[in-house]
């Protein structure tokens, strides 16, 4: 093999020219080309982990809603079942009382009714008492010995009922 140091020579500067050619009007350009391109998909890269984040806050925010939805649902429905209970148990109290309350007026009424016939009776023997005391007697009494008589009358009619 017979090397030819010219040619070597030659082919070493024209390769060395030709990088500083590269370099300076093609080199340049690329490289700017690839840092562009690779700043871009840093910045879409940035972008979807953006959007992701943002999604995320998104859900999250939606979980917590719906979390603050599903107890205040439940509190009102607890709400609901406690108003449901004390409405029914104020109907009761209601019910019970009216109840009591018509008890206590019929219990009246019988003692008002019993108390009225005590008094017919007592008339109605005080009048059988004078007829039967004016048969005996024959006479018509006056009106001190006929209250006197009729006093009596009540306070034995009184010690009997007792």
């Amino acid at each position: 093999m017979n090397l030819d140091f010219g040619q070597i020579v030659t082919q070493i500067i024209g390769f060395v020219i030709a990088v500083l050619i590269l370099k300076r009007f093609a080199w340049g350009p690329i490289l700017k080309l690839l840092d562009e391109r690779r700043a871009a998909i840093a910045g879409r890269f940035a972008e979807a982990d953006t959007a992701k984040q943002g999604a995320e806050r998104l859900r999250s925010d939606y979980e917590g809603r719906m979390r603050e939805v599903d107890a205040d649902a439940r509190r009102k429905m607890q709400e609901a079942i406690g108003e449901g209970q004390r409405v029914a148990t104020q109907i009761k109290e209601d019910a019970r009382r009216e109840g009591r309350e018509a008890v206590a007026r019929a219990r009246d009424e019988a003692e008002r009714e019993r108390a009225k016939a005590r008094i017919l009776l007592r008339d109605d023997i005080v009048k059988m008492a004078l007829s039967a005391t004016e048969k005996v007697v024959g006479e018509k009494l006056d009106a001190e010995r006929h209250r006197r008589l009729v006093g009596e009358f009540i306070e034995d009619v009184g010690k009997i009922q007792n």
